[in-house]
Parts: C-alpha cells; structure tokens; sequence
C-alpha cells in the first residue's frame, strides 16, 4: 500500500549536449526521507576506517568521485531502505540534445510518469539543473501541467550536496547509466527496489510530448 505522501529525489547522469550515446535519470520514492540521511556518511566512514585514510567528506560524494567500494556500499544500502526506484535511460545515439528548460522538463515528465500514478501526492526535490529561476519556472510549469489532476505535487531544485535523497538518486543514475553503458553490474544490487525502468530514444520521447501539448 502506497503512501498517501511520497517524497522524491531526481538527478541524473550523462551529458545532453556532449555527443556522447546515453543520458540517463533516476528517481527515488520513499515514505520515510529520514532514511536517506546516513547511507552515504556511513559509506564514506567503513570506507575511510578501511583503507585507514582520510576519507572525502560525504556530501562531497557522488556516483562520479565514489570508489567501487562506497558504490556498492551505498547501492547495498539503498536496497535495504524502504524506496522504490524509477530510472529512464535515454538513447542519443551520440547526437547533442539542446539543455533547454523545455527538454530538460520533457524528460523529467518521461521518467516520473512511471511513478506519479502510484505516487500522485509527492514533494519532489530535483537536482539544481537550471541556475535562473525563469528557466526553473518553466520546468515545473510543465511538470505541473501534466502530473495527474487527482494530485498534489511540490517540487524544489536543491543541491545534492545539501539533500541525501538527490545525493542517492545521483548514484542510482550514474548506476544505470554505467548498467548500460558498460555493463556495470552495481546497479543490479537495486533489483528487489525496481519499481519500473524505460529505455527510450529521445527522438520517440519528444515527439510524443510536443504532440501531447498541441
């Protein structure tokens, strides 16, 4: 039985305008948001005693800088919390995808309408992709317009370092980026917390949602 409040956290993986293969992105939804508090501190900490080094500071962690150890770690955790996880994985077909507001809010909607009919009440934290707050409006202006009519969404773009959710969803996604990038097995530690995963390429993504919009 689902939550009549969910709190979610998105980041995502992957360069839009570099002409690289893959964009990728990942949602967290959980009940219970304390959870997300110390899996990564508590990584960092078993790492650092470990190796007997000092270690990076836990905010400062992510997918990108992390060691396999703190990836599994973290990846091992996460499958022990109560969250479930929703990743789109995008296919560029090493074509530049414009970083508008509009494109960003595009894949956004694609990702968090596998959840938001499970989860219509939710308080969305979103990674700071846009700096300006006009940009930032018309991203969750056209979040907004789509998310069921029977909900109620909030959403604010924070900085990972400084929210534990977004700081564990940019580990889900640098995961599933590097699942299909690579073949990196670390995402597959999620398995049991899976809720729905996309493969789509953006093309078929954005024509299907400038169509919804006419």
């Amino acid at each position: 039985m689902h939550p009549s409040v969910a709190y979610g956290g998105l980041d995502e993986s992957g360069s839009l305008t570099s002409l690289t293969s893959l964009f990728s992105m990942a949602v967290l939804v959980t009940a219970q948001p304390e959870m997300s508090r110390n899996i990564v501190r508590r990584a960092a900490l078993r790492s650092g005693k470990r190796l007997r080094r000092r270690r990076k500071r836990a905010s400062e962690l992510k997918w990108g800088n992390a060691s396999h150890r703190i990836r599994k770690t973290v990846l091992s955790r996460l499958a022990e919390a109560d969250v479930e996880v929703f990743t789109l994985t995008i296919r560029k077909k090493g074509r530049r995808i414009a970083d508008t507001p509009l494109n960003y809010a595009i894949l956004v909607c694609e990702l968090l309408q596998l959840c938001w009919n499970a989860y219509p009440d939710m308080a969305l934290a979103v990674d700071r992709h846009f700096t300006s707050s006009a940009q930032r409006a018309v991203v969750d202006t056209f979040i907004h317009r789509h998310w069921p009519k029977q909900g109620v969404l909030t959403i604010a773009h924070v900085d990972s370092q400084s929210n534990p959710l977004v700081q564990l969803a940019d580990f889900v996604a640098g995961s599933v980026h590097d699942w299909h990038k690579q073949g990196d097995k670390t995402y597959r530690l999620l398995e049991g917390r899976i809720g729905a995963e996309l493969v789509e390429s953006w093309r078929h993504v954005k024509r299907r949602w400038l169509r919804e919009m006419k």
